[in-house]
């Protein structure tokens, strides 16, 4: 996915946990972070203790979506993968992408991996890794002066 690329749409028809939105409901007023994950990734949790301080910091400043990318067949079991949201307190939109859908529009590849958009839903900042965090955080506040 290119920079300054409009953030694709999620499909409708698709399995979501703690609630579900749309593309353009997302879009005109904060930033925007995609996260992809999935439930066999152990640098995901860490990655993911990030966006909690953020939350706990900037509050509802910025949306976040949270995208399960699986890695395996094992990573397809529902049970699973709501049991490590509710140990990982997750409480933001989650896509279930089990047919790769969104993954493929992104072009994604890694996990975890960020995307970054401003609030016009343009892409800023991609991140993959569970490093680089605070370049990541960075970008993020920047965005958030822009809607000031």
């Amino acid at each position: 996915m290119k920079l300054r690329t409009k953030i694709p749409s999620f499909p409708t028809d698709a399995k979501w946990i703690n609630g579900h939105i749309n593309s353009e409901k997302l879009i005109g007023e904060k930033p925007i972070v995609v996260y992809f994950w999935s439930v066999s990734c152990s640098l995901c949790g860490g990655a993911y203790n990030y966006i909690k301080q953020w939350k706990a910091k900037y509050g509802e400043t910025f949306h976040l979506v949270g995208i399960h990318m699986p890695r395996s067949k094992e990573d397809l079991q529902e049970k699973r993968i709501k049991d490590a949201i509710k140990k990982g307190q997750m409480e933001d939109y989650i896509y279930l992408d089990h047919e790769l859908i969104v993954t493929k529009q992104f072009q994604n590849r890694i996990v975890p991996s960020f995307y970054l958009f401003d609030k016009k839903g343009l892409l800023r900042h991609i991140q993959s890794g569970e490093t680089g965090m605070i370049m990541l955080e960075k970008r993020l506040l920047m965005l958030m002066k822009e809607n000031k």
